[in-house]
């Protein structure tokens, strides 16, 4: 070092160093994070290259390849096969672990997968004989399984060796595939008391193996969430099974319940449960909010949690006056904080839960189950209900059934978007009423504008004539069943009945009396209808909501766009009953049920059941109803009622699209003509036009219709009146 150079600065030295350091680490970690890539990619193509090798020898013969391939076939004979598996899942391994999701490591699984593995090589050798030429062969176990059956055979024999590995693969396949959780919790489960009173009491202690007892080892494997001890809940659940009840005896003449598909019970995820428990009140603690879970109830598809509000100054009795509670409103406006620290898609809070002290806090479970209509159909409250139109809607958040009666609603409207289930759900509706009547007890009026879903009840022998699809069809569907209501009301006041149970009940005593079937009237699509003819369709389902009860006809009308212009004030102010599916935003939850909360749905059959006689909805899953048992169901009518499936019956009201047809072609008022000759008997242009304020013009025009109807004679000169051929009591139609 001269005179004239500075010596070295200390801290530049080591800036320096921690500069290469840091650059170091840097190419280390790009090195690691490819090294992943790389290997599995490399494991990968060994294992597939081994594969070919252990397959077709001769597209490899006498390369490197070959003679490794026989290297491990000789060494574990049949036991390659596992060899090449290993290979394959520890490739896909490396490539998960890159992209950020690694295959869960549990070495007491490994382990005994290993110990399986060997145990099913030494199983073969013992098998083959034992023979030390087939090991040389790489068969059987090879020289490995060979060694092993050697060295355990020369203590407890061939025999004892042979079922030594028996037990030790039956043994290290239940622990390696995770089976013997699923075992254990399946023998607590059958000792376990059921759930005491209406919510799930917490036990004092919950054991680390309690906790993992409800965990689904079928399920993908996810970060586990950690809750601090203060917020750790005991809340201990059971398998829902369910009440079984011995089947009643069906009515003659009705098909049995075995064409539809049985429900199976589900087993709550407890350690899904209590964690979401604690992260509840953890979050709530966070926001400065006290309260506590004390219960919850498992649903199909939800789990709702029972929170009790707690107290913002403490618990002190000797301040029980200023004590202040948590306003309920401070938990609904959390609700997207809960829904963050629950990891959840949707979450709906009822605020409060009527009739309850506490606020329930409806969370989406892991795994949804499957409601099936018979599930229903055979439990209690469907017993009780004793109605010919009681119809099986699906589970509520607790598990239970719920059911309605068709005949007291007595019109339903159903709205929810595009794959929410509003079709699945008219379809479960309509099977379960077929299932129940006879089609001379009930008759459906079936009108599907989608032309997709209801087209498959075509063939059933409840059923007017076929599935309407043509909206130029539809308005003379609507128009013949207002006409069918007026109809029944003729009768019910010739025989001086109150309603349609009365007037069957009189007519069942006489001989000859005509019974009326009940008419239910399925509509797929409402927006349609309303699209093309709002102001006819308005009137038709308005005059049908308000009067049709007492005939015996009930509205099933479904819609998935719920707005104003389509779901008028009058339209929904006579269909008390309502059923909201998913819907895009709180407008349309509103328009449907008055509330907001359908907006928060699921999809996929999740509802909210607004009933006439309740003041806020049910949350239920809705029932399912697959292609093939609605096929049985049909199949199965068809064969008592002693018709095809493909024979239709004519419609009742081709008569009135007939009308329409022939006097499409005439003046719109030929109707009013016709009326103003059957009452005056008379028959004259100047009379027609008096009586409609019309030109002298257009009168002429309506005389020369009639006439070409056949009403009136020819006319005979100017001012002579022409001959009437109309009966008083005729109506216009009859005789075309």
């Amino acid at each position: 070092m001269t005179a004239n150079q500075d010596p070295p600065n200390i801290r530049d030295i080591l800036d320096s160093l921690a500069e290469r350091s840091r650059t170091f680490q840097g190419s280390w970690k790009r090195l690691k994070n490819y090294g992943w890539d790389i290997g599995g990619i490399l494991l990968l193509a060994l294992t597939i290259m081994t594969l070919i090798a252990t397959i077709f020898p001769g597209l490899v013969e006498g390369s490197a390849l070959l003679r490794w391939a026989y290297l491990i076939r000789l060494g574990v004979g049949w036991g390659t096969v596992f060899v090449i598996a290993s290979g394959f899942v520890l490739g896909v391994a490396m490539l998960k672990q890159q992209v950020g999701e690694p295959f869960p490591v549990i070495w007491v699984r490994i382990f005994a997968l290993e110990g399986a593995v060997f145990a099913l090589i030494c199983l073969v050798t013992v098998i083959g004989g034992h023979s030390l030429e087939r090991a040389r062969q790489g068969l059987d176990g090879g020289l490995v399984g060979w060694g092993l059956v050697e060295a355990v055979s020369s203590v407890i024999g061939l025999f004892g060796a042979g079922a030594l590995a028996v037990l030790v693969a039956l043994i290290g396949g239940l622990i390696g595939l995770g089976l013997t959780g699923r075992v254990r919790g399946q023998l607590q489960t059958l000792q376990a008391n059921s759930l005491a009173g209406e919510y799930s009491q917490p036990e004092l202690e919950l054991s680390m193996e309690d906790e993992l007892q409800g965990r689904d080892s079928s399920a993908p494997a996810k970060r586990k969430r950690t809750v601090p001890p203060e917020f750790r809940k005991q809340f201990k659940v059971d398998q829902n099974t369910g009440e079984i009840l011995p089947s009643p005896p069906r009515a003659k003449g009705l098909p049995g319940l075995e064409l539809l598909q049985p429900g199976k019970a589900f087993k709550p995820d407890q350690r899904h449960i209590n964690t979401s428990a604690g992260l509840i009140e953890k979050t709530l603690a966070e926001f400065g909010i006290p309260a506590q879970v004390i219960g919850f109830q498992v649903g199909p598809t939800v789990t709702q949690f029972a929170v009790k509000p707690g107290y913002l100054n403490g618990p002190d009795e000797d301040t029980d006056e200023e004590r202040k509670k948590v306003r309920v409103s401070r938990i609904t406006s959390l609700k997207k904080d809960l829904a963050l620290a629950l990891s959840a898609n949707q979450l709906r809070i009822e605020a409060p839960v009527p009739g309850r002290s506490y606020v329930g806090i409806e969370v989406p479970n892991q795994k949804s189950f499957l409601v099936t209509l018979r599930s229903v159909m055979e439990s209690k409250a469907f017993y009780k209900m004793e109605s010919p139109l009681a119809i099986a809607l699906g589970s509520d958040v607790s598990g239970e059934p719920v059911v309605a009666d068709l005949a007291s609603m007595p019109h339903l409207l159903i709205a929810g978007t595009t794959g929410s289930g509003k079709s699945v759900c008219i379809t479960s509706i309509t099977t379960c009423l077929v299932m129940n009547n006879t089609p001379e007890q009930l008759k459906l009026v079936m009108i599907d504008p989608k032309m997709v879903e209801l087209v498959r009840f075509n063939g059933l022998p409840h059923l007017f004539g076929k599935v309407e699809t043509d909206l130029e069809r539809i308005q003379a569907v609507l128009q013949w069943v207002v006409a069918e209501m007026d109809r029944r009301y003729q009768v019910l006041d010739e025989t001086r009945s109150r309603n349609i149970d009365t007037y069957n009940k009189k007519v069942g005593r006489q001989k000859g009396g005509e019974i009326l079937p009940r008419i239910v009237v399925m509509i797929d699509e409402l927006a349609d209808l309303m699209m093309m003819a709002p102001a006819q369709t308005e009137f038709s389902l308005v005059r049908l909501a308000q009067m049709a009860r007492a005939t015996g006809i009930h509205l099933v009308v479904a819609t998935q766009r719920p707005s104003t212009d389509v779901v008028t004030g009058l339209i929904k102010a006579n269909f008390p009953a309502r059923m909201s599916f998913a819907v895009a935003s709180s407008v349309d939850s509103r328009v449907v049920l008055d509330m907001n909360g359908a907006e928060s749905l699921l999809g996929n059959g999740d509802m909210l059941f607004l009933s006439p006689e309740a003041s806020s909805p049910i949350r239920t899953q809705g029932c399912m109803v697959t292609a093939e048992e609605l096929d049985r169901v049909i199949k199965a009518w068809a064969t008592l009622s002693d018709q095809e499936p493909e024979e239709l019956d004519l419609a009742p009201w081709e008569k009135v699209i007939g009308e329409r047809a022939e006097i499409g072609e005439y003046d719109g008022l030929i109707k009013d003509a016709f009326r103003i000759v059957r009452d005056s008997q008379k028959a004259s242009t100047s009379l027609i036009q008096r009586k409609l304020r019309i030109g002298y013009p257009r009168a002429a025009r309506l005389m020369d219709e009639l006439s070409t109807l056949g009403y009136v004679g020819p006319s005979k000169g100017s001012g002579i009146e022409r001959e009437v051929f109309i009966a008083p009591d005729e109506e216009f139609g009859e005789n075309l």
